[in-house]
């Protein structure tokens, strides 16, 4: 399960701009985010037009021929631009926008430079990230609390935060509520997600810190009651449930999750409180164009552009890039992904998210996660409502982690599947509410949405067919097999817990086509565990760090959702990391 975000209507629209038309709207708890982020977006941005945006092969000079492009659907090019990503059946691509880009590839001459500050560390696009707590805000407060000179700058006009939500699985907050790890258990899951890609120390360095970290950055809020910092209790976090899928299983979900006792919307503010009184200099609308290094390689400071121009920092300790992902850079997506993993509809990041950071580092010789990277997935509808594809037929239990869920859906044919409900859920969906669901919204709303205007409506399975264009036999068949498998008690298929399965048996009935959607990138600058960043040889490029989104090594295929809550607690460990390291306490 994914982590709750600021409550929203599963029947809401999704956002203009789409690069689908024709779908219909349909239920998500993240959809209301990204119309509001690109509203604030293209105001934030509107001085930007000066910094044009370039390709990766300028960036790395790694150009080859076209010719030598390999064909028949394979990819031997080092140059992302010329990569080709078999399908099965055309998808298209890009849906979520196009931000401007701040990144600049030509060198920037020193007479274009209108100012110069000396400090110890700039933390480039501070608040721009997926989740709580932006590894940039976590990062600005630790090295202002060692006593360095620290400034964050920030493309936009002030913080994004898409949730008030915090994980972990060892910190103060946990032990208070109760909740003991596996730790074993847990990497083992970890690995299975990730399908053993990612790096195992970087995880390792998770678990042993990321208490520390999140006892550090909750200290700094004024409500120290853990009594108002609730657990959310996650996706088939339940005892019987875990035994019945195994130790290792891919739908146990780990429930780290806990609320903070403030709204998401007013996180940035409260951020930026902090930050400023332990000394962090803030400046909004000045995005990171560029990274300065010497002969050596080594990075020694940033220019950004304010609105009198370039102005170029110093950094006696070092840059952090936190400027999360690349979701609203339309060339990057296309490079770096394959279409059936960008979302048909939406991405929720911030509007400013458009791999600046990423590409910077590339500039100076950092290694990046190799191509194809992922996209954190989700199911438009959470709950575990049948399911079905354009071939009328069951294709997942329903009560798959998000991400595991939304990666079904999404290399269906077509990239689109369709949920089933008849005219008796309001009584039946009990059987399918958990502690969980409450986290995004009442009952009645995933009711409503389920049965919306959005969703088709028939008398009989055949018409309902009909009107979703699938084979009438296979989808009659498939629910009629449903339903003798509800009375049975037991999930053949799939071994969906025969508890939570409910019939699909009073007319009239409902279909609501679906889409994995989703919330940011994840590939990115390859890291160690004190965040530094690594160049192609695995060695550290003194100086430069990064934190959150922008860096990679620990999530492949998808966002692992099954560990509750991680992409929001490694911002503030890494963010609490570079802290310790530049103030020499690691």
């Amino acid at each position: 399960m994914t982590e709750c975000t600021q409550p929203s209507t599963p029947s809401a629209p999704c956002p203009t701009g789409s690069s689908n038309p024709a779908a219909a709207p349909s239920v998500s708890r993240r959809g209301f985010l990204s119309g509001a982020a690109v509203a604030a977006g293209t105001a934030a941005l509107a001085g930007l037009a000066g910094c044009a945006p370039k390709t990766q092969a300028e960036v790395a000079g790694e150009t080859i021929a076209a010719d030598d492009a390999a064909t028949g659907g394979t990819m031997q090019t080092t140059d992302p631009a010329k990569a080709v990503w078999p399908v099965v059946e055309e998808v298209e691509v890009g849906s979520a926008g196009e931000g401007v880009v701040a990144f600049v590839a030509e060198p920037i001459a020193a007479d274009e430079i209108v100012a110069t500050h000396d400090v110890d560390v700039v933390v480039c696009d501070g608040f721009v990230g997926c989740g709580l707590g932006p590894a940039g805000d976590a990062a600005a407060l630790a090295c202002a609390e060692q006593g360095l000179k620290t400034v964050a700058v920030e493309k936009q006009n002030r913080g994004n935060y898409n949730s008030a939500t915090i994980g972990g699985t060892n910190s103060e907050l946990h032990k208070f509520w109760g909740m003991e790890y596996d730790t074993t258990e847990w990497m083992s899951d970890a690995m299975i997600g990730c399908s053993f890609q990612a790096d195992m120390t970087l995880y390792q360095h998770y678990l042993e810190k990321n208490g520390e970290a999140v006892n550090w950055y909750i200290s700094h809020f004024d409500n120290q009651d853990f009594n108002d910092y609730p657990l959310t209790f996650a996706a088939g976090d339940f005892p019987d449930f875990r035994e019945q899928y195994g130790p290792t299983a891919l739908s146990r979900s780990w429930n780290t999750s806990l609320n903070l006792p403030y709204p998401s919307g007013e996180l940035a503010d409260i951020l930026a409180g902090i930050l400023t009184e332990a000394g962090v200099e803030i400046r909004y609308e000045t995005p990171a164009c560029q990274l300065v290094a010497d002969e050596a390689g080594s990075v020694t400071g940033v220019i950004v552009k304010s609105a009198d121009g370039y102005e170029q920092y110093n950094c006696a300790k070092g840059v952090v890039l936190a400027t999360g992902g690349y979701e609203f850079n339309q060339q990057m997506l296309k490079e770096r992904c394959r279409p059936r993993s960008v979302p048909g509809r939406w991405l929720t990041g911030a509007f400013g998210n458009t791999g600046d950071g990423l590409q910077m580092g590339v500039a100076v010789g950092a290694a990046e996660d190799e191509f194809p990277q992922s996209i954190m997935l989700d199911p438009e509808q959470l709950m575990p409502f049948v399911r079905v594809n354009k071939l009328g037929k069951r294709f997942t239990p329903e009560y798959d982690p998000y991400g595991q869920l939304a990666m079904a859906i999404q290399y269906q044919p077509g990239t689109y599947d369709f949920y089933i409900v008849d005219s008796a859920l309001d009584t039946k969906i009990d059987k399918i509410w958990t502690p969980s669901s409450s986290c995004y919204g009442p009952k009645e709303q995933w009711v409503a949405a389920a049965q919306s205007e959005n969703a088709f409506k028939a008398d009989t399975l055949e018409e309902l067919a009909e009107l979703m264009e699938v084979p009438a036999d296979t989808f009659v068949e498939t629910i009629n097999h449903w339903n003798e498998m509800c009375a049975a008690g037991a999930d053949t298929d799939f071994d969906m817990p025969g508890s939570m399965m409910m019939t699909i048996d009073q007319p009239p009935f409902y279909a609501t086509k679906e889409f994995a959607d989703g919330l940011c990138t994840t590939g990115g600058l390859i890291v160690d565990t004190e965040c530094r960043v690594l160049d192609k040889d695995r060695q550290p490029i003194e100086g430069l760090f990064a934190a959150g989104i922008v860096s990679g090594g620990m999530f492949y295929n998808t966002y692992p959702h099954h560990l509750n809550c991680l992409s929001h607690t490694r911002n503030c460990l890494m963010g609490y990391t570079i802290g310790q390291v530049l103030g020499g306490k690691q």
